[in-house]
């Protein structure tokens, strides 16, 4: 009994010992800034990370306390990260400690820190302390710019570090002061004003010739983890090749468009109806930008710019026939009973596939459009004739666009299991993503301003109630997406956007890239970016969009996980990333020591039970 006891207090102080390993936690240096009355300076402060076995839970401690935006910010950088390698992030608990020795400034400018430290951790990579990370994180893994950064390069030098990493193109800064007025009130929301200058300071320069200290631009979270580690993650030739059935598909659905407009164009001639100048330049416009991006493969680009030129088209055909109120009347009754045959024909289309979903996401998007557009209508919103022309060649075009579509239902792809339940759960998360990006936008920006966003939830959240899943999908995707745009854009100049611009542009092309891979190419997200990309000239703001549209779309595969053996999945990380993830391996080889000693510890007691049993007495009866 007594070596049983033992063995047993042997086992439990080896288990002790083996979960004891590795229980540091992992460590970064933040830069700050520090208000001062009419002023503000750098400040350092100290970012750590433990992992605790959980469910991907995020806990912030800070000493101070600070904003909450901070809060929010750091709970972002650690999703960013997760998605952006595909990290086993729900086996985790993250425990986030952020320790400085006064108050500073709050704000999101430790969100690429906070990435960084949770790949950091999660795949067990050492890393150089004497680097720090100023800058924002964004969606697709994009560092973005923060202000003050000349008064925390100062406050790197002084506490001796090598190397601090800033976003790439914000190299120069000008001259920020805080505003008095504030400072006077003695309000606690610091706000911080750019007074600009001509040229700006350089801080790469300033780093080098003032401080002794390497300042490095860094472009995404890539970047980062090789400056911090020397480890290279970056997936090698991401150059996007366009699938060769959705070219085939999407140039078939771009026919349909611009032939439609030249059937509209007979109809002015057979209706006889005058065609003017100004009409006549706009569409010949269109028709040429619809030639030139046909030119160059850009399919998607030609059938958007065919499809804006038979809005217009049409609208004018009305606008000159006048039709009566009557004949508008029954119009609008005929396209409605056209919506519910394709929504019946919906019902019947089985979806397999992540370009089935897309598909079925954007047919169901534009037939919403559609009955957005009739219900105004019927609920007298719109009354003046005029109006209703504009309405019903929108809602028209609208629908035929909506048909059209459905050509993609043929692409073939990676299969899935997408019933109602995975849908509404999928559904659900992007709405509980979308509404948090909308209250950390709404910190730094007035509602009107983001009003939109809040609109697509609405009709997200309307569409989750009614089951219509697909539609709840795309409107929560664009939702998020456009909060992702707005936050993504805060900081930006003139000079830094069309950087900016080519960043993010990276950063799609490497989800595209990732899924096109495992046979999903992600129809709808390559669309976006490629009108992103004819956008981003003449209007690099509604190119950032349809940038941000992209990669929300491109990745739906992360909601619909596919089933993996367990030493698969577990494993995951390091096969992705050909390193050693050994805080996996300690694990298994613990279980797997468990197992043998505790049968080590029965066969021992056996054995010894069986020495040790007391001789059997014999009784002899006497004769």
């Amino acid at each position: 009994m007594k070596k049983a006891i033992f063995y047993l207090l042997m086992l439990i102080i080896l288990t002790s010992t083996a979960l004891a390993i590795n229980t540091e936690p992992y460590h970064l240096k933040l830069l700050a800034v520090q208000g001062v009355p009419f002023n503000y300076t750098g400040s350092d402060a100290d970012l750590f990370l433990e992992l605790k076995e959980g469910s991907g839970r995020v806990f912030l401690d800070t000493y101070p306390l600070t904003k909450m935006d901070t809060q929010i910010s750091t709970r972002f950088a650690k999703e960013i990260a997760c998605n952006y390698y595909k990290l086993n992030c729900d086996q985790y608990d993250f425990i986030f400690t952020i320790k400085s020795r006064s108050s500073i400034i709050g704000g999101p400018s430790a969100g690429a820190a906070v990435a960084a430290l949770t790949t950091i951790a999660i795949l067990d990579l050492d890393h150089n302390e004497k680097v720090s990370i100023t800058g924002t994180i964004n969606s697709g893994g994009i560092v973005g710019p923060v202000g003050g950064v000349k008064e925390k390069l100062e406050a790197a030098a002084n506490i001796g570090l090598k190397k601090v990493l800033i976003a790439k193109g914000a190299r120069k800064e000008f001259p920020i002061m805080l505003n008095p007025e504030i400072l006077v009130n003695g309000s606690n929301d610091t706000e911080i004003t750019n007074e600009g200058t001509k040229n700006g300071l350089d801080l790469v320069d300033y780093g080098k010739n003032n401080l002794s200290l390497e300042v490095v631009e860094a472009m995404d979270l890539d970047d980062l983890i090789f400056e911090l580690t020397g480890r290279n993650l970056r997936a090698k030739d991401m150059e996007v090749e366009e699938n060769l059935q959705y070219q085939e598909i999407m140039k078939s659905l771009k026919e349909l468009l611009c032939e439609r407009s030249e059937k509209i164009e007979q109809e002015f001639d057979n209706n006889n109806v005058y065609f003017n100048q100004t009409i006549k330049d706009s569409s010949l416009e269109k028709n040429e930008k619809a030639e030139n991006a046909t030119k160059v493969g850009d399919y998607y680009s030609a059938a958007s710019f065919c499809f804006g030129n038979n809005i217009k088209l049409k609208d004018y055909y009305y606008q000159q026939q006048e039709p009566s109120l009557e004949v508008i009347n029954s119009l609008f009754s005929v396209l409605e009973s056209k919506i519910r045959n394709l929504q019946k024909e919906l019902k019947s289309e089985k979806i397999e596939t992540i370009s089935d979903l897309q598909t079925l996401m954007v047919v169901k998007e534009r037939l919403n459009d559609v009955e957005q557009q009739l219900k105004k209508v019927k609920e007298n919103k719109v009354t003046l004739p005029e109006d209703l022309y504009s309405t019903l060649a929108y809602a028209e075009e609208r629908y035929f666009s909506a048909l059209s579509w459905k050509k993609f239902f043929s692409m073939p792809g990676k299969k899935y299991s997408f019933n109602q339940k995975v849908l509404a759960d999928s559904c659900q998360q992007k709405i509980s993503e979308a509404k948090e990006r909308y209250q950390y936008a709404n910190l730094f920006l007035p509602p009107i301003i983001i009003s939109d966003i809040q609109e697509k939830i609405d009709i997200a959240e309307a569409s989750f109630a009614i089951r219509e899943m697909e539609l709840c999908l795309i409107k929560a995707s664009q939702a998020k997406a456009s909060a992702n745009a707005v936050l993504s854009s805060l900081g930006l100049t003139d000079e830094t956007f069309p950087e900016y611009i080519e960043s993010k542009s990276k950063a799609v092309e490497k989800v595209i890239f990732e899924n096109s891979k495992e046979n999903i190419f992600p129809i709808l997200g390559y669309s976006h970016y490629q009108y992103a990309l004819s956008l981003k000239d003449q209007e690099p703001a509604s190119a950032l969009i349809y940038l941000e549209y992209a990669l929300e779309i491109s990745d739906l595969g992360i909601y619909f996980p596919e089933e993996k053996e367990f030493f698969e999945n577990v494993n995951s990380n390091a096969s992705k990333f050909n390193i050693s993830n050994s805080k996996i391996n300690q694990w298994l080889f613990f279980i797997a020591g468990l197992v043998i000693g505790i049968l080590l510890v029965i066969i021992i007691l056996i054995v010894n039970h069986e020495f040790e049993k007391p001789p059997r007495l014999k009784f002899v009866r006497k004769k």
